[in-house]
């Protein structure tokens, strides 16, 4: 029960990472700025926590390649467009929409690496798909972008997941790629920053909390308490206790912005959530 409750946490943990951004975009950071802060702390956390743990950094030639594209694709495109979603659309609908991302790995699976399919797994891709048009039935015309960008997360996070199961990083540990992810972003990020001139000065103590709490809370505490739970529990089960992070997110923005709670969004998050309980169960059987 433990180890349930550990996970449900660290799902609910992660579930706060909308807010976060949706407090630093009030302050008009740039999705850039957002996303080079966040990993660049992340690293920096990260850094310490090996070197006290006494963790190897060492990795190869083509797990560093491995890192550096999937850093940039998986992790930080996704946070770049999830943080642009939000200018447009609320933070729970954006989160919603991102959790998606199963169907994604689940067709790529299936048609690319010949993965069997069952009938599970197509009620899977059923459920998320009328979920998702449900979903933005409820957004405006002129909000539609923010929809795009959110579906935009699901096929670069999908990338990462799938990457996590096929590259040759995904022996390294968990911490130990994280960092190295987290550094190529932030790196990546910075220079991109620099050349655009969108780069921010962090000049306020309240977005600046922000940020630490977007990478101490829902970066390394959240990821920690995720893996362990896998651990523990087995990756299908953990897979479907983090699903109290989209219900988070959604739960926590009526409350702190007021957002309105419709039917659609209601039947939608149901059916999304539904999708990843029958991929799972699909994948398990």
């Amino acid at each position: 029960m433990l180890n349930v409750l550990l996970v449900i946490i660290g799902s609910i943990a992660y579930g706060f990472l909308p807010i976060f951004v949706k407090n630093i975009i009030a302050y008009n950071f740039s999705s850039l700025s957002m996303v080079f802060y966040r990993y660049f702390l992340t690293a920096i956390f990260l850094f310490i926590i090996i070197l006290v743990s006494k963790k190897s950094f060492k990795i190869n030639k083509k797990q560093f390649i491995e890192l550096l594209i999937f850093s940039i694709i998986g992790l930080g495109l996704t946070f770049f467009f999830l943080s642009k979603s939000l200018l447009y659309i609320s933070a729970g609908l954006s989160n919603m929409i991102h959790f998606g991302y199963p169907v994604i790995v689940l067709l790529v699976m299936i048609f690319i690496f010949k993965e069997k399919a069952n009938i599970l797994k197509f009620l899977s891709i059923i459920f998320a798909a009328i979920g998702i048009i449900l979903l933005t039935q409820v957004v405006e015309v002129e909000s539609f972008l923010g929809v795009i960008y959110a579906l935009i997360t699901t096929i670069t996070y999908g990338a990462y997941i799938i990457a996590n199961k096929r590259c040759s990083f995904s022996e390294l540990d968990t911490m130990v790629s994280l960092f190295y992810m987290s550094l190529f972003i932030s790196v990546i990020f910075l220079i991109a920053g620099i050349f655009t001139g969108s780069l921010q000065i962090i000049n306020n103590l309240y977005v600046f909390g922000n940020f630490i709490a977007i990478s101490l809370v829902c970066t390394i505490f959240s990821l920690g308490l995720l893996l362990y739970g896998v651990k523990r529990l087995g990756s299908s089960l953990a897979s479907i206790l983090n699903m109290f992070e989209p219900a988070t997110t959604v739960v926590a923005s009526i409350f702190i912005y007021n957002e309105k709670l419709t039917v659609n969004i209601i039947i939608g998050s149901v059916l999304i959530i539904l999708s990843t309980i029958s991929m799972v169960i699909g994948s398990r059987k």
